[in-house]
């Protein structure tokens, strides 16, 4: 018995919260017209947003902005689509179908915008990673000097610092914290490396440079499977997208079957 009468006091509660936007609770004619076109809206905007997001590269991190934009708007598309349905008032034998849309629309809210979140930390990441292809040290000529050497050394462990510093300070989404830990020890060891050639460098003894250099290579291919784990994350977002389609099908086709 005291089951039952939590049951139906849960009911009751779910009754009462949808359409907390006030007025009375609509017919079914005018609620399906409502919430058919509410839905479809989303399907629409969301297929724009994943067409426009098919014509940007994400090997080209200048792209990774436009693509950041292009999941703010997707944010916004489910959070309207939110505030469109949490005001209606629907009928009692909608009212499961309308507590599934309502939940459908809040987890887009938040896949949409930890989507977004992701972005942003790559956007400011992937550079660093492209950064190690355009050191200074690495990239000198043959027949450079000591003093050419540590001022590239100098320059390179100051760049390497400084973003060590911006990474130690981000706060990563969740399922990123690995990676940034990855990728702060990727760019430490290259300011380790920089830092020690700068210290030991001498005329009569340019080893640490020579043994700089083909460590380097070895640290040029951590770089590009860091950057290539990267793409495979940024490239797995539009999917997101195509899931919410998917499920949004699926519950359009029950709007039009109640």
């Amino acid at each position: 018995m005291r089951s039952a009468l939590g049951l139906l006091l849960a009911v009751c509660m779910a009754l009462f919260c949808v359409g907390c936007g006030g007025g009375g609770e609509m017919g079914l004619s005018d609620y399906l017209k409502a919430v058919s076109e509410l839905h479809d809206g989303v399907a629409w905007d969301l297929g724009v947003i994943l067409g426009e997001m098919g014509g940007l590269d994400l090997k080209d991190y200048y792209d990774l902005p436009s693509l950041k934009d292009l999941f703010r708007e997707a944010t916004e598309v489910f959070d309207s689509a939110w505030k469109g349905a949490d005001a209606m008032y629907p009928p009692s034998e909608a009212v499961p179908l309308h507590l599934d849309l309502l939940d459908f629309y809040a987890q887009g809210v938040r896949d949409m915008s930890d989507a977004e979140n992701t972005i942003g930390f790559f956007e400011a990441a992937l550079p660093m990673l492209a950064d190690a292809e355009n050191l200074a040290l690495p990239n000198l000529s043959e027949g450079a000097g000591v003093p050419e050497i540590k001022a590239a050394a100098t320059e390179d462990s100051k760049t390497m610092s400084g973003y060590f510093r911006e990474l130690s300070g981000m706060e990563p989404p969740e399922g990123l914290e690995d990676f940034r830990e990855r990728l702060m020890g990727y760019i430490h060891s290259i300011d380790d490396a920089a830092a020690n050639v700068d210290r030991e460098i001498k005329p009569e003894d340019m080893g640490p440079y020579q043994r700089f250099r083909e460590w380097f290579a070895g640290a040029v291919k951590e770089a590009d499977a860091l950057t290539a784990e990267a793409m495979d994350l940024l490239g797995g977002l539009s999917g997101k997208v195509d899931g919410f389609l998917a499920e949004g099908r699926s519950l359009a086709e029950r709007i039009q079957r109640l």
